[in-house]
């Protein structure tokens, strides 16, 4: 009798990017992504308004939108300042892509088809597809609370950033 052979599961791979620690509460971590583009460096630089110090549409502002908060279950013992490389699985994010995108112009197509079938009207069509596009939109907020409730798309702390070490390396 043979023995069977042990598979490993395959490693998940993931998207990553590096994150400033701006505030730590016990267990939990505000962090705050860091900028990915320098200015000056893309086609729209001279409009985006990155130059502004502060206020609506400036880098700051832009990126405390964004912050995120990451559950500390280890006890790492993190500082402000610190920087820190965090990750989510690239299976997550095609869900939510597909959460997102795929679910309504599912619904807004299949309805589209059912209801011109059923018509052959284009007025019937474009109703019945707006409303396939609104169930459609509702059954991605249904999917996008149980994914998050799961905790899929929360990231993940992968490691401490080095210093030299930016979002392009990483």
């Amino acid at each position: 009798m043979t023995a069977l052979p042990v598979i490993q599961p395959a490693a998940t791979s993931s998207v990553e990017g590096i994150a400033r620690v701006v505030r730590v509460l016990g267990d939990q971590v505000w962090l705050e992504p860091e900028q990915t583009t320098s200015c000056g460096h893309c086609a729209s630089s001279a409009s985006c308004g990155t130059r502004e110090a502060a206020g609506m549409g400036s880098v700051t502002s832009r990126l405390q939108a964004r912050r995120f908060l990451l559950d500390n279950p280890d006890g790492q013992d993190f500082r402000e300042g610190e920087r820190l490389v965090v990750g989510v699985s690239e299976r997550a994010l095609l869900k939510a892509a597909l959460t997102a995108y795929g679910l309504p112009l599912l619904f807004a197509l299949v309805t589209a088809s059912v209801v011109q079938g059923l018509y052959g009207r284009d007025e019937t069509t474009l109703l019945g597809m707006l409303a396939g596009l609104g169930l459609g939109l509702l059954a991605a907020r249904l999917n996008a609370r149980r994914l998050a409730a799961r905790g899929e798309l929360a990231p993940r702390f992968v490691r401490r950033a080095r210093a030299d070490e930016t979002c392009a390396s990483v």
